[in-house]
């Protein structure tokens, strides 16, 4: 008895993953016409038959994995309202029949990111994962590890930023270049054109924070802004990078000060109390957390960016579920979530933990 042509036989006679070929036998979009029409050619020459039982797979357990920064240690000023956005939403898709394996890695020193990537592995061995939810900082896996992932035909949907190397079926992030246009405007708006700003730039290898970083420079070369821009990339809470951002800020002329991320916030109010410029400079922070909010209330930080983690990771899971319970495809490779400018006046808003307002 002749073997019955797969999809996979004609992904690999094609020379492309099972989701493209997918992708291109069903009319969906994310592919070529010219490989759509190449993939039909070659389906039509293998005599390859859609199998009839296909939409009942998809009503077996579609197991997810959920590779991202833990809720503990320093990672706490940033990621748990992004895990509680991924619950959300998988306890209002129960009836979807899909298991979300959690691998949080970097919040326990002793749950490294690649023993969890070791995890991964081990799964993907073992066909035991239909879809990953990452970010992508994410950095642990070859490149040739993310071609295998991809012609196994898992899709992958990334958080924060994308990695081009992850083949990602999309990202959902803020538009970040627009937050640091957000964060100048709030600045120069509020400081003499002599006065200096100290920038808490984040890592300089980060998508995310490099971004913010341009469109911060990108708004006051736009207006004209002739001020001083000093930049500290310390980015993890540490004695030395505690002392470098108290040193930038003691400079007699600093008017303003801003943190692209949440952990220069923390340090960044820590060199305002030991300079004694508590209240007497402008300073936005980032990321909304317990610390932060008090700060706020305290007249310490002027306003705080809020990145909304939260729906990142709600929309970040759901993406992924529906395109393996339900055949949809993101209609863009970035999916934008809205972020928000935090003032004592509205801060009310996320008391008690609260983020799922900023859902849309």
């Amino acid at each position: 008895m002749n073997k019955r042509v797969t999809i996979r036989d004609v992904a690999e006679r094609a020379g492309v993953s099972i989701s493209t070929v997918h992708q291109a036998l069903n009319g969906k979009p994310g592919v070529s016409e010219a490989t759509r029409a190449q993939i039909r050619r070659i389906a039509g020459e293998m005599g390859y038959q859609p199998n009839a039982m296909a939409s009942g797979l998809k009503r077996r357990t579609q197991r997810v994995v959920a590779l991202l920064p833990g809720e503990g240690g320093k990672n706490r000023y940033y990621y748990p309202p992004l895990w509680s956005g991924i619950r959300d939403y998988l306890n209002s898709a129960a009836d979807l029949n899909v298991d979300c394996t959690e691998l949080p890695y970097g919040g326990d020193p002793a749950v490294s990111a690649s023993l969890r990537v070791d995890e991964v592995r081990a799964l993907l061995a073992d066909g035991q994962v239909d879809g990953l939810l990452t970010v992508g900082h994410m950095d642990a896996f070859t490149q040739a590890e993310w071609d295998g992932i991809e012609k196994r035909g898992v899709p992958v949907v990334q958080i924060g930023n994308d990695n081009a190397k992850s083949h990602s079926m999309c990202c959902v992030q803020p538009d970040y270049r627009v937050i640091g246009r957000t964060m100048a405007e709030l600045l120069l708006g509020h400081i003499p054109s002599y006065g200096s700003i100290l920038m808490c730039a984040g890592n300089p290898s980060w998508k995310q924070h490099s971004l913010i970083v341009r469109g911060f420079e990108e708004y006051m070369e736009e207006d004209g802004a002739r001020n001083k821009l000093y930049k500290s990339f310390a980015w993890s809470i540490g004695e030395e990078s505690q002392r470098e951002i108290t040193y930038l800020l003691s400079q007699p002329d600093i008017a303003a000060c801003c943190s692209v991320l949440s952990q220069g916030s923390v340090m960044m109010v820590q060199a305002l109390r030991e300079t004694g410029k508590a209240g007497q400079v402008f300073a936005v922070g980032s990321d909304l957390f317990e610390e932060n909010i008090a700060s706020l209330r305290a007249r310490i930080l002027t306003s705080i960016i809020q990145k909304n983690p939260y729906a990142q990771g709600y929309l970040g899971i759901k993406t992924l579920v529906e395109a393996l319970t339900q055949g949809k495809q993101p209609k863009q490779q970035t999916i934008y979530v809205g972020s928000e400018v935090v003032f004592r006046s509205n801060v009310v808003m996320y008391d008690h933990g609260n983020f799922r307002s900023l859902l849309i």
